[in-house]
């Protein structure tokens, strides 16, 4: 219930009926529909098969769901080694398609591009460097989201890395990372959605107080209730007079 879109599906009170009741617990113990349209921020590492290729990694960026299937990451990430001896830094960014569950399982795929640490590092001393200027790679991933509550999620993935480096071009790399901060409680919800109980009925009362229509009660049964306009400088009858309009009391 920690994120407004979720409360706002959710928070209403279970139906007397058992089964009502058991379906609806049977779908919120799945349902993560609700990040469609929200980002947050992400933070992860990752590792190689350090006895074939030594790397590793880490990175930190903002997620985003475009639908609640389809999400995108776009990441400043550091690289040790890489396959080609150095230390890289640059931009990770990857798109993931996955079940709208809590328990998620993806497959995407990214890009890296980064340049070499000691290369910049040589470059601002005015010394030359033989190391990799620059380091590419694609890679096909997938893992599996977990969400810990509306706001947090956690993710696992394994993805083939191949690169432009000439030395172990394709490498395993794994990752671990979490993605937290989704959908501030102060979102404002879209014309035509659902509404939270409290909202609704304070909807109302302002829509209420808007009015410019009343009802005036006649004296006599035989008589119907009839519909006035009324305006703010209309002058009341006094009370017991035919046409005296009964102030609501709630």
């Amino acid at each position: 219930m920690d994120h407004a879109d979720y409360r706002q599906k959710y928070e209403r009170p279970y139906s007397d009926n058992l089964l009502d009741k058991w379906g609806r617990m049977a779908k919120q113990m799945v349902d993560a529909r609700h990040v469609s349209g929200d980002s947050g921020y992400y933070i992860g590492g990752a590792g190689s098969n350090f006895r074939q290729n030594p790397a590793g990694g880490a990175e930190v960026g903002v997620t985003n769901y475009t639908r609640p299937w389809l999400s995108t990451k776009l990441a400043l990430a550091g690289q040790v080694n890489s396959g080609a001896q150095n230390a890289f830094a640059g931009v990770n960014t990857a798109v993931h398609v996955s079940t709208p569950t809590r328990v998620a399982p993806f497959v995407g795929a990214g890009v890296f591009g980064g340049v070499d640490v000691g290369t910049v590092v040589d470059s601002l001393n005015g010394d030359e460097s033989t190391n990799t200027q620059f380091l590419g790679a694609v890679y096909p991933e997938a893992g599996v989201h977990v969400w810990l509550n509306g706001r947090t999620r956690l993710s696992a993935s394994a993805s083939y890395w191949m690169t432009t480096s000439s030395h172990d071009r394709e490498f395993w790399y794994y990752g671990l990372g979490v993605t937290f901060g989704f959908g501030p409680d102060g979102r404002t919800f879209e014309s035509g959605g659902m509404h939270r109980e409290d909202e609704f009925v304070n909807r109302l009362l302002d829509e209420r107080e808007q009015s410019d229509d009343v009802v005036v009660r006649t004296p006599t049964s035989e008589l119907p209730d009839v519909g006035v306009r009324a305006t703010l400088d209309r002058v009341l009858p006094p009370p017991g007079s035919p046409v005296y309009v009964e102030p609501p009391t709630d």
